[in-house]
């Protein structure tokens, strides 16, 4: 929430291209780093790191999905984009385990999508296209405004600041149900008959 607008306007002035590589970097980079701290409150640190690269493509990527396709096109794009973060998230789960299972150690379940990482970086210098703002609407050559003025229009924005607090806390569920979901499943199996055959089958 702190650095999206940051980003957005760094978007609007700067090559969008340029700040995602940098935010999926950086996201990979503290991620890797994260993986090998020994102290809780470092670890934290790069955790929280790795919230700002988020920022960057999470906040960059819709607008150019916006300047790339319109209509129906448009909205079919952005849903198949958002809809990718949950996804994710659940693949987090499923990769990240299996990794840390085949090598012992949960630090590989975090070392492992680096590599992804570096995947999409490649693909955004080679790949993507950055269009001209408003190139699907038909406009050209929009003009920024100070980021003052950005930031009032924003705060004016009613469906925005209602959907920023609607996602703010899907945000808080969802990483209350990361962090508890798992330990809430184990013992509520401890707690069924023949509970005594779970530890053995971990």
């Amino acid at each position: 929430m702190i650095f999206a607008p940051m980003f957005g306007y760094l978007g609007d002035r700067y090559s969008r291209k340029n700040i995602m590589a940098f935010g999926v970097f950086l996201w990979s980079l503290t991620t890797l780093l994260g993986s090998f701290m020994k102290d809780y409150w470092f670890f934290l640190l790069f955790r929280a790191l790795v919230g700002i690269g988020e920022a960057s493509y999470s906040t960059i990527a819709p607008t150019i999905i916006s300047d790339l396709f319109v209509g129906d096109v448009r909205s079919k794009m952005l849903a198949f984009f958002y809809f990718a973060i949950p996804v994710g998230s659940g693949l987090g789960y499923i990769v990240g385990s299996e990794t840390a299972k085949s090598f012992g150690s949960w630090q590989w379940g975090l070392r492992v999508t680096p590599i992804l990482g570096v995947i999409a970086v490649l693909l955004i210098f080679f790949v993507l296209k950055d269009p001209e703002r408003g190139e699907s609407e038909g406009s050209s050559h929009i003009q920024t405004t100070p980021w003052t003025e950005d930031m009032k229009d924003l705060v004016k924005n009613r469906s925005f600041m209602i959907s920023t607090a609607g996602f703010t806390c899907v945000t808080f569920v969802a990483g209350a149900l990361a962090w508890w979901g798992p330990k809430f499943i184990e013992k509520g199996l401890k707690l069924q008959p023949n509970a005594s055959n779970i530890d053995s089958e971990r």
